[in-house]
């Protein structure tokens, strides 16, 4: 027989925690045994490293589907448990089949970018589709397979198959998410494969959202340089983004302010590029199930992660976030991840945490910092702000006037110069015409601009953010004015198709006294009307105002003794804001002459239009029939606006009516029609909604209407409402009714003229339906008075009003 060592049999089988003990004790010496599972105090034999014994261990226990631990302590302790069932992976048909998939989605999304800026595009056009593989689906595909290659192989490194991601696509184009990329799944839950170490479950974690960070990041770089700063053609709200810190770091030097205008209308590739990032930044939150959760146990340490204290810390904070998330923005997909975050950190027992086998050395200083400082700067560099995507509401907004004067100084020996910043509100080029007019003073003021066509009207084309213009002005005095300086309003009219709007700027005296409004103010349109304004009186000017016209009286006091800004109010008798048969370039009523005489000895006076007192054209049911007798001599202009003031458009791209027929038009918000002279048949306009009513010689205004509701009532000559001249000789007007039923004429005498008979009359007692009377009257008697004519339509009667007043100094005898 050989000479061979004897095999020793037991007389007893082993049951499976001896077995697993016994392969333990072949690397490590058990010391007491821990509370709970399988586990043990331990050292390592031969007072080799624990870590190195553990990995000799669990080669051992793979085979019988257990794994050891070794959790943190001294000594460490050693804990055996069921190894996870592993998660079987796709197949790699299924998985290039899902990639597939996503591609296709990606390539819609890409698709409906680009038809944005190409509406004459089909959805399956060609060209858009090619651009949309080559610029935005390559791109994104290419940057999610590296990093879902990198995360392999760094797990794979540490002997660990997770397989490759699983990307998430969305096939539309939402505005509040236009990347239609939405995250990148992992195959296997982090709970059911294990981590060697937290270095190991740091470096695996942060491989995915770190390439697409900084992949998105080059994306969006590059497709910055190929964004043009020109926009494209727009037809739709365009989808404008934030730029997060890292970009404008990287790029502020080299496109400055133009950063800003691309971010409007990007490239696909930069599409995809703040998408990836988007993604990225997102994925290093700390929320449970997130890779950024999952790097703070390898930050923080499970134990650390699953205290009860350092849970309820980390729930109250994102408790606040939420709170702050909910306050601070209204869009949607952060105010879900915040709340997923709560909800997820509430319930923890939902989202187990990864298993990592050896936590005994921890993490080690260096690699803690590392993994700190690429999550730290990923998540502040990187943050795409509150609003990461938005869309431009006034992307068609015409021209930006924040940026204009809103008051400068004037003076009669200097003119004044003023530019005009030409940049658009909103996206789209813009061209127009700017109509300047000068209020509240009948003085010749003389406005010249650069751009100039035609009298105070000025062209620009194609303003762009990126190519923005101005427009140089001088205003002048053309001649010495009869009247002391006072408050002028410049009113700039924009006259962009669509976006029309009117701008004022205030030209306010300096050094003198004045008044510092440019128009009265009417506070109250009674037949006792009330009108107000403010005058400021310079240091050691004093006086007394007075007043020349007898339809109005002073209200308050009329010494101005002190120096700084009086409020002067006039209330007029019956007639007064009829008194004045003078109206500014609006067809406003000139006020009173409002004269202030100086304890020195000097005079000034100021005279200015009542504002809201423009002529009234009363239409019933917003339906007006054209009067024939309305025709003039030449092509003329009806410019209507249901809001601001009357202005007549600088287009030459009017409708003109064929007045040959019957004929008609619908005025709606801001739009004008041209019709020929004379007039032959009949038409009808019809009223959207009260508002105004220009007419107009090209662009000057021959006259202007306040549009109103009421009963169709005309004069002619003059207007309803305002006052109707009588020469000495008398006059003889017409009161034409419009309407299907007879109106009554009444007849209203004030005044205090101390002679009754000082009017000669000649008016009937109503006008029939659908037709017209002649009104005869003339001024008789040897007063000097001042006198009023004018005619007032009511619910169902019109009214012909006369005011005689006898002068400021009392009646004369002439």
């Amino acid at each position: 027989m050989s000479n061979t060592d004897p095999l020793v049999l037991d007389h007893e089988a082993w049951n499976l925690s001896e077995l697993i003990e016994h392969i333990l004790t072949r690397h490590f010496n058990l010391g007491d045994e821990a509370i709970g599972g399988i586990a043990w105090q331990v050292r390592s034999r031969d007072g080799g490293d624990e870590s190195e014994s553990l990995l000799h261990v669990n080669r051992s226990l793979e085979s019988l589907g257990w794994v050891a631990m070794l959790d943190e302590g001294d000594p460490p302790i050693l804990s055996v448990a069921p190894r996870p069932i592993e998660q079987l992976l796709l197949p790699n048909w299924q998985l290039l089949s899902i990639w597939s998939m996503m591609s296709v989605f990606l390539t819609f999304v890409g698709s409906a970018w680009l038809l944005q800026f190409d509406a004459d595009a089909g959805a399956f056009d060609p060209e858009i589709l090619r651009q949309a593989v080559l610029y935005f689906t390559l791109p994104v595909v290419l940057t999610m397979a590296l990093a879902s290659e990198i995360r392999r192989r760094a797990a794979a490194r540490f002997d660990i198959n997770i397989g490759h991601l699983v990307p998430i696509v969305f096939p539309i184009l939402s505005p509040i998410w236009p990347f239609g990329i939405a995250g990148l799944l992992s195959q296997r839950r982090s709970d059911l494969f294990l981590v060697p170490n937290r270095r190991a479950l740091g470096i695996i974690e942060l491989a995915t959202p770190l390439t697409l960070f900084l992949s998105g990041t080059v994306l969006t770089v590059i497709g910055l340089a190929l964004t043009p700063n020109e926009p494209p053609e727009i037809s739709a709200l365009p989808i404008a983004f934030q730029n997060n810190p890292l970009l404008t770091i990287l790029v502020m030097d080299w496109l400055g302010a133009d950063l800003w205008i691309r971010l409007q209308w990007l490239h696909p590739t930069a599409l995809a590029g703040i998408g990836l990032s988007v993604v990225g930044w997102a994925s290093l939150l700390p929320i449970p199930g997130f890779p950024g959760d999952r790097m703070l146990h390898a930050i923080i340490g499970p134990a650390e992660m699953s205290d009860s204290k350092r849970q309820t810390s980390l729930f109250i904070l994102m408790l606040g976030v939420m709170v702050l998330v909910f306050v601070e923005t209204e869009y949607w997909p952060w105010l879900l991840i915040a709340a997923i975050g709560t909800m997820r950190r509430f319930s923890t027992e939902n989202t187990p945490p990864p298993i990592i086998v050896d936590e005994s050395k921890g993490l080690s200083d260096v690699s803690r910092k590392q993994l700190v400082a690429a999550m730290l700067i990923v998540l502040i560099a990187g943050f795409p702000g509150m609003y990461p995507t938005y869309q431009i509401a006034d992307w068609d907004a015409g021209l930006d006037t924040s940026n204009w004067a809103t008051e400068l100084q004037l003076t009669t020996d200097e003119p004044i110069e003023l530019t005009l910043d030409l940049t658009p509100a909103g996206v789209i080029p813009v061209s127009g015409w700017l109509q300047f007019r000068i209020e509240g003073s009948t003085d010749d003021w003389r406005i010249e601009s650069d751009c100039q066509l035609e009298r105070e009207v000025c062209r620009f084309d194609g303003v762009t953010q990126s190519s923005p213009s101005e427009v140089n002005l001088t205003i002048s005095q053309a001649t010495n004015g009869q009247y002391d300086l006072n408050p002028l309003r410049l009113t700039i009219f924009i006259d962009v198709e669509g976006r029309e709007a009117e701008h004022a700027i205030i030209l306010m005296p300096i050094g003198i006294t004045a008044p510092i409004d440019p128009l009265w103010l009417l506070i109250e349109e009674t037949e006792t009307p009330r009108i107000c304004l403010s005058v400021d009186v310079t240091s050691g000017d004093s006086g007394v105002l007075a007043l020349s016209n007898p339809f109005w009286e002073f209200e308050g006091e009329t010494n101005l003794s002190s120096s700084g800004t009086h409020d002067v109010c006039l209330r007029g008798h019956e007639g007064a804001l009829r008194s004045s048969t003078f109206f500014d370039s609006f067809n406003r009523v000139m006020g009173p002459v409002l004269s202030f005489e100086r304890d020195n000895g000097s005079d000034s006076n100021w005279w200015m239009a009542v504002n809201g007192s423009e002529a009234i054209l009363t239409i019933s049911d917003l339906d007006w029939e054209y009067p024939l007798w309305f025709a003039a001599t030449e092509t003329v202009t009806f410019a209507y606006a249901d809001d601001g003031t009357a202005s007549c458009p600088s287009t030459d791209v009017i409708v003109e009516m064929d007045t040959s027929g019957e004929w008609n038009w619908t005025f709606a918000e801001r739009s004008a029609i041209r019709i020929p002279a004379g007039v032959a048949a009949h038409g009808r306009l019809y009223f959207a909604a009260e508002g105004w009513l220009a007419i107009c010689l090209e662009t000057t205004m021959l006259g202007s209407y306040r549009v109103l509701e009421g009963v169709d009532v005309m004069t002619r000559p003059g207007r309803i409402g305002q006052a109707i001249t009588v020469p000495p000789f008398g006059i003889v007007f017409s009161i034409v009714n419009r309407e299907d039923r007879n109106l009554p004429i009444s007849v209203e005498w004030t005044g205090d003229s101390p002679e009754a008979d000082v009017w000669e009359v000649t008016i009937p007692d109503e006008v029939g339906a659908d037709s017209e009377v002649d009104v005869t009257i003339l001024a008789v008697g040897e007063l000097a008075l001042e006198r009023v004519v004018w005619v007032t339509v009511g619910e169902d009667i019109v009214t012909v009003h006369l005011a005689a007043r006898c002068p400021v100094d009392g009646c004369e005898a002439s």
